[in-house]
């Protein structure tokens, strides 16, 4: 399966602007034959706290949804967008997955960072998505530094976890460490997409696609572009369980009998 990134400077509030470069990233990723096509956290109305550009952000993407699907269907490639969205009066902080269905599917971030939380309403469950037989799980941003849902969604299928980010450059010591991690106490691919430039914070950028043994297999350092990489889903086993080579095997020696009380709560999922 062949996945691509994209890292991109969305420009605050220019909702056509935005989803041009989208658009011209989409068939970029199509003529490289990419499945999966991810976008940075916020992508359609760029990462900001102004109430207003968010509500009309969620309009925007309302208006332009089918033309995704569109594009969805005509390239056979699954889109993971971030966006803004309007749910019972209150904005959510979310990731779209349209997978050629006209149903759009929607992970609103569960885990708000600083002053997002007096903008956002948090999520309440997470998400793993099946395409083309590769089972996907999502997360946003700052919610790389929980383990507990990288493990969720790891327990729940994932082979590739899809991370948006608006990370801020003052903070890349945490980026590096944690996402390299992530794969490598899960044994799965971890898949960024970052905003890069300079908005409410300087954001950092450095798009990447993490192998399970925690190597930088493709990295954009800085600017705006595309990595892609062909991932190889018969190497998770050996990451997961096989104690030879440069494997970890940390699921072959769990024991969740030790952490009885965070292995045995039932965390809400959407599985689609």
């Amino acid at each position: 399966m062949k996945i691509a990134s994209v890292q991109m400077k969305p420009k605050v509030g220019n909702f056509e602007k935005n989803f041009s470069f989208i658009k011209t990233m989409i068939e970029k990723a199509a003529g490289s034959k990419a499945d999966v096509v991810l976008f940075p956290e916020l992508a359609i109305s760029g990462y900001t706290f102004d109430v207003e550009v968010l509500k009309n952000g969620a309009e925007f993407f309302q208006n332009i949804s089918d033309e995704l699907v569109r594009l969805s269907r005509k390239y056979d490639m699954a889109i993971i967008l971030g966006a803004p969205r309007i749910l019972n009066g209150k904005i959510k902080n979310s990731l779209a997955v349209i997978k050629k269905k006209r149903e759009i599917l929607f992970y609103d971030k569960t885990h708000l960072f600083r002053k997002e939380n007096e903008i956002f309403d948090a999520g309440e469950s997470f998400l793993v998505f099946k395409f083309k037989d590769v089972i996907f799980g999502v997360l946003l941003c700052y919610e790389i530094g929980f383990p507990e849902i990288s493990r969720v969604l790891t327990l729940h299928g994932a082979q590739v976890i899809f991370a948006s980010f608006a990370f801020g450059r003052l903070r890349e010591r945490i980026y590096d460490t944690a996402t390299r991690a992530r794969a490598i106490e899960n044994g799965v691919y971890l898949v960024t997409s970052s905003t890069v430039g300079k908005g409410v914070m300087d954001f950092l950028g450095k798009s990447r696609i993490v192998h399970p043994s925690g190597k930088v297999m493709e990295e954009l350092e800085d600017g705006q572009g595309m990595i892609i990489s062909d991932i190889d889903l018969s190497i998770l086993d050996h990451y997961r369980y096989e104690e030879e080579g440069d494997s970890h095997a940390y699921f072959k020696r769990r024991r969740p009998e030790l952490y009885y009380e965070i292995s045995s709560l039932k965390y809400p999922v959407f599985r689609r």
